[in-house]
């Protein structure tokens, strides 16, 4: 007996208060241990609170470490009121609801932060109802809550708030937006400490609450307490869990967040209420407790007139409760309902509960039955699961993930808390089914009861992921469960699943998952088994299971020479070892580009390594040296099948990335490629790297494999016509042709001059708005400058072929560039050619002039910058003749012809001074003064020097701040 309260139904606060003496503790210890105030404490125990929130309760049974029996009369002895004896919207809501609380929040509720999702959006702070203003804002908090605990990608809310058409400053609302919630909810905190309400990763946000701060998670929490009493075969218990999960709640969730109706998210949440529902009904039904969730079954039939579950429920319930010719009723009414709007007959469940109501035999299932475990399963004779495919017979490599998995696998799984969850995720064909299974069958031995494995076929020919309620059955039937006995509905099937692997140790193997969703119904509940994932998605949602997440990359050249080698066998050792590194390193690291190479070499002993070699490096035949014949494993087939998984927006961008020659891709390159907007081009980078079609290897430049660059080329090349190919491209270089002017402006003034033009439709305009991001942006961008010159040179993309070199030319100071330069201005100047563009010619000639005069070819320079001065004087362009003119008086001195180069910088004088550009001044004043020198005129160069800085000094002021600095 309980020290201090021999009542027969003693109070709340003298039962906690008896049971906090048994366990020798003080009350600032047990207000500790449960995360409740002192004051709160004491309050219940001296009876001035009476009635404690679900939360606080389940705080105070943990933290008073009571037994189940213990629980139940703690749970008794609060008598919780029900907020509503029904968890459907106001219209299905019964008139008599006298216990029900009109908010969520009232004097009986702790202080501290609470949000009710379960009905109206609702958050509470200290007793008062905090504002979050704008319905956008209220929008983005409902989003989090959806899933607290789960990363919600800035993309998922910008779509949510604008659909297609979000605005240029979507991202700094949404950050706003973020912000602003944050420091209202951090302020009403108090379970959590100073801990972050939302964290930040990676342009995701995630709400990090307790069960005792959101009555979501409360609900969650009950539920499960429900599920293990009720598995433990203590009905009374799960049952009061039970009640407590659905009096949280209120109605239609997030009822008043008007963008979250229809969400798929919410649809899920009414479809968990209804299964939690429908678990409390057989609860009452074995207590032959009927009439404790009549009137919450018969609000949910009314709001889901169709579900045949849920009719034959209320049908049991109302028999149950003395009511039968109300069952037949109800059955009559779904049957006539089925037959007119469906044209169907009633399905076995529902037919089975009408024959039980009809005979009265309302007795509850036999459980033993249709709930046998493993081990009676074996017994009867059924053979452990042995499922893993054959391991792959040439692997190499992945040492880190190898011990990466095994870490995992040596903790003692009996004490983990929770299922060891491990997703391997990466790129089509970067090795995860291989990896998982050459792990799988090193530990096959740890895992004595037996090793499942799934292919969930999220991506294949066929198209279709395999529905968690198909994948579910699956294993149960290869564990044996009679069809008979398994659940129709995937509730059902996944609390059998996780019943029958309750406290065994075995290994399951979710081979190619779709998404996580696919996936939660095949986790075990049981800490004693590990599940290993593998997946071309993220997957980040599991995180919230407690998985532990790892990307697969490319394989180091060494490790892919290895396994190129094993594939090969005794070809590779009579072969050259230069070639056998040109195959491997054309394969890019990628595990199935190995193995497809290798297959091809040898299946045909004739083919030269060499020939193959050479096929691989040219990209437009690369993917059909790889073709096996075999859509499993031929790279083309594989790359399709992530492909088919993007929208059509991300689908086209990903399109176009085979015609852009640059190593990596912005976002505002992105939205020009494809004519997006802002908002547009974040989602579509968002799928395509969602899909590993994509990696952002540095923030906000993303990059792809060149198989996966060679696939997008042939997609461009079949999907999008020559016109819209060459429009993309042009746009990208309309965009970098302005975005070099800007940065040009403020580093090299004079060099080159905004376009006076208009940008093509589609171009999105970079933001350089200061000499370092001027500087920035040249350096980040060289590489791909690079391919964009020769790209539009080689592609005859006039003006583009010599705008482009004249704007960014300057920047490049190594000889390697000055080659490549070079080399695509002898393209340009064939293109300027063909389409007798005097200007274009012009500019050509005085590029490639000055780059062969920089690569030491001075006889060629000077030829080039001829040409360019005699066709500036058939322009009448003043400026491209001081620049050209300017080119020639660096050149002239090489050839030791120093008056030349005095009269020629005499001319860049007055022609710049004739077209106001103080800079060609400056230049001229200084070439002239060191021709001065040079002949001897020191008195000369003296007076004349005193001009130039001057000048210097005009310019300086009249630029940019930049100047000031140097």
């Amino acid at each position: 007996m309980l020290d201090g309260d021999s009542d027969k139904n003693p109070h709340f606060g003298s039962l906690v208060r008896a049971y906090r003496r048994e366990m020798g503790l003080t009350q600032r210890e047990l207000a500790a241990r449960a995360g409740l105030s002192l004051a709160a404490l004491r309050d219940f125990e001296q009876s001035r609170r009476r009635r404690p929130r679900a939360h606080s309760l389940a705080a105070l049974t943990d933290g008073l470490g009571l037994d189940t029996d213990q629980a139940a009369s703690l749970a008794r002895a609060a008598a919780l009121p029900r907020r509503h004896p029904d968890a459907m919207p106001s219209a299905h809501r019964p008139q008599d609801d006298s216990d029900s609380m009109r908010s969520t929040h009232s004097p009986e509720h702790d202080k501290g932060l609470w949000l009710s999702v379960l009905g109206p959006l609702e958050a509470w702070s200290d007793e008062k109802l905090l504002r979050f203003g704008s319905p956008a804002r209220r929008a983005v908090l409902g989003l989090l809550l959806l899933d607290p605990g789960v990363l919600v990608h800035r993309d998922a809310i910008v779509d949510l708030l604008w659909g297609d058409s979000p605005p240029r400053t979507a991202v700094t609302l949404v950050q706003a937006h973020v912000s602003r919630i944050r420091r209202a909810l951090k302020g009403g905190r108090r379970f959590g400490g100073n801990d972050e309400v939302i964290d930040s990763s990676g342009g995701a946000y995630r709400l990090s609450l307790s069960a005792m701060e959101v009555d979501l998670l409360d609900f969650r929490d009950m539920a499960a307490r429900a599920a293990a009493a009720r598995g433990a075969g203590e009905d009374a218990t799960a049952a009061e869990y039970y009640e407590r999960a659905v009096s949280l709640w209120r109605g239609e969730p997030f009822a008043d967040v008007a963008v979250l109706r229809g969400h798929p998210g919410v649809t899920a949440l009414r479809q968990e209420l209804a299964g939690v529902l429908l678990q409390y009904a057989e609860v009452t039904r074995e207590l032959g407790q009927h009439n404790r969730v009549l009137v919450r079954l018969q609000a949910l039939a009314d709001a889901e007139p169709l579900n045949e579950r849920v009719h034959a429920s209320l049908m049991i319930a109302l028999a149950g409760s003395g009511q039968q010719a109300d069952a037949i009723r109800v059955y009559e009414g779904v049957r006539s309902r089925l037959d007119r709007e469906l044209g169907l007959y009633p399905g076995e469940e529902l037919a089975d509960a009408y024959m039980r109501v009809l005979r009265q035999d309302l007795r509850a299932p036999d459980r033993e039955q249709t709930h046998a475990r493993l081990p009676a399963l074996a017994a009867a004779g059924h053979p452990v699961p042995r499922q893993l495919p054959a391991a792959p017979r040439c692997f190499t490599g992945r040492a880190g993930e190898l011990a990466w998995l095994s870490a995992l696998a040596e903790q003692d799984l009996t004490h983990a808390k929770g299922v060891v969850i491990a997703t391997l995720t990466g790129m089509a064909g970067i090795g995860k089914t291989a990896l998982a299974v050459h792990w799988a069958h090193q530990m096959a031995a740890r895992f004595p009861d037996g090793q499942l494995f799934v292919n969930l076929r999220g991506s294949g020919p066929s198209g279709t992921p395999v529905a968690p309620t198909d994948a579910v059955g699956g294993v149960l039937t290869s564990l044996g469960v009679p069809p008979a006995r398994i659940p129709p509905d995937i509730d059902g099937r996944a609390a059998l699943y996780r019943s029958l692997l309750a406290d065994c140790r075995m290994l399951i193997v979710l081979d190619n998952a779709h998404d996580a969703e696919q996936v939660r119904p095949l986790l075990p509940g049981s800490p004693t088994c590990l599940v290993v994932v593998t997946s071309r998605s993220w997957l980040t949602g599991l995180a919230a299971e407690g998985a532990h997440l790892k990307t697969l990359g490319v394989l180091p050249e060494g490790e892919s020479r290895k396994l190129l080698a094993l594939h090969l066998r005794a070809r590779s050792t009579t072969a050259d070892p230069v070639v056998i590194d040109e195959l491997a390193a054309a394969c890019g690291g990628l595990p199935l580009a190995v193995c497809d190479a290798a297959a091809r070499a040898v299946a045909s002993p004739g083919l030269p390594l060499a020939t193959l070699a050479s096929e691989l490096r040219d990209s437009r035949r690369r993917l059909d040296a790889l073709d096996t014949g075999e859509p499993v494993t031929s790279l083309r087939a594989v790359f399709s099948w992530s492909r088919a998984r993007l929208g059509s927006l991300a689908s086209r961008l990903f399109r176009l990335l085979g015609v852009y020659p640059g190593p990596d891709i912005t976002v505002p390159v992105a939205a020009s490629l494809a004519a997006l907007t802002p908002g547009q081009t974040y989602l579509a980078l968002g799928e395509l790297c969602a899909e590993h079609l994509l990696t952002e290897h540095l923030p906000g430049r993303y990059t792809c494999h060149e198989l996966l660059r060679s696939y997008a080329a042939e997609e461009a090349g079949i999907r999008e016509n020559q016109e819209d190919r060459r429009a993309a491209v042009q746009r990208v270089l309309d965009h970098y042709l302005r975005a070099s002017a800007v940065a040009s402006s403020f580093l090299c003034h004079g060099q080159a001059e905004v376009p006076s033009i208009p940008p093509r439709p589609g171009v999105a305009l970079e933001e350089i708005e200061s000499p370092e991001q001027a500087a920035d942006w040249f350096e980040n961008e060289q590489h791909v400058l690079l391919a964009l010159i020769r790209q539009a040179a080689d592609g005859g993309y006039a003006p583009y072929a010599w705008e482009l070199p004249w704007t960014a030319g300057w920047f490049f100071r190594d000889e390697a560039c000055w080659q490549r330069l070079a080399t695509a201005q002898e393209a340009a100047l064939a293109v300027a050619t063909s389409q007798d563009d005097l200007v274009g010619l012009a500019m050509a000639r005085q590029q490639l002039g000055w780059l062969r005069f920089l690569l030491g070819d001075v006889t060629s320079a000077s030829h080039h910058l001829d040409e360019a001065d005699e066709l500036t004087q058939q322009l009448g362009d003043g400026r491209l003749r001081a620049l050209s003119g300017l080119s020639r008086a660096h050149v002239l001195p090489a050839q030791h012809r120093i008056l030349e180069t005095t009269a020629q910088a005499r001319q860049v004088l007055r022609l710049s001074r004739g077209v106001g550009d103080l800079q060609d001044e400056i230049r001229a004043l200084y070439t002239i003064d060191w021709c001065l020198i040079q002949l001897g005129e020191r008195r000369q160069a003296v007076h004349l020097s005193r001009r130039a800085p001057t000048a210097y000094r005009e310019l300086r002021l009249r630029c940019c701040p930049y100047y000031r600095g140097s």
